[in-house]
């Protein structure tokens, strides 16, 4: 005879409806998209494409800074004449160009630039203001690594002070 095989009998169980949570359902929190993976990306040809850029590069970047200072009112113009003559004693062999808008000086990095205002003329020296020796005070701001000079008058043009700000701050960036 053969042996039966025994199975356990199943016993009907009785379905009971699942609790409620009292506690609130949040929604599910989606990860922080990067900028890249906000644009779809492009196909085809204008997939070759360059990013467009976010700020327009300036037209003047580069260029000779004559037409800045032939554009200035005549007061300005001079004093702005003085203190670039002054740039180029003190740092003969610099580049003088266009950057954001004002004349810009560099030799090995930048270390001076002219702008204005209008009520005044300035020499900004790119040089920490440890490296400036100024017991006057003449040289205002409060930056790390930047002081200016306003020239109001022909009187604010201290020529030995300039040329010692300017070469402190050519021998900063060598």
């Amino acid at each position: 005879m053969a042996a039966r095989k025994v199975t356990a009998k199943k016993t009907p169980t009785k379905k009971t409806p699942a609790k409620k949570s009292t506690a609130r359902k949040t929604p599910a929190k989606t990860p922080a998209k990067s900028a890249a993976a906000k644009k779809a990306p492009a196909k085809g040809a204008a997939a070759k494409k360059a990013p467009a850029r976010r700020y327009l590069r300036r037209e003047d970047l580069g260029a000779p800074a004559d037409a800045f200072f032939a554009q200035q009112p005549p007061e300005r113009r001079e004093h702005l004449e003085a203190l670039r003559a002054l740039v180029k004693k003190a740092a003969p062999g610099a580049r003088e160009s266009m950057k954001w808008g004002m004349p810009y000086y560099e030799l090995k990095g930048g270390f001076c630039a002219l702008y204005t205002s209008t009520t005044y003329a300035a020499l900004s020296i790119m040089a920490p203001p440890e490296k400036l020796d100024d017991p006057e005070g003449k040289l205002e701001g409060t930056g790390k690594t930047m002081r200016h000079l306003k020239v109001r008058s022909a009187a604010d043009i201290d020529e030995a002070s300039i040329l010692r700000w300017v070469k402190a701050a050519v021998a900063h960036h060598s």
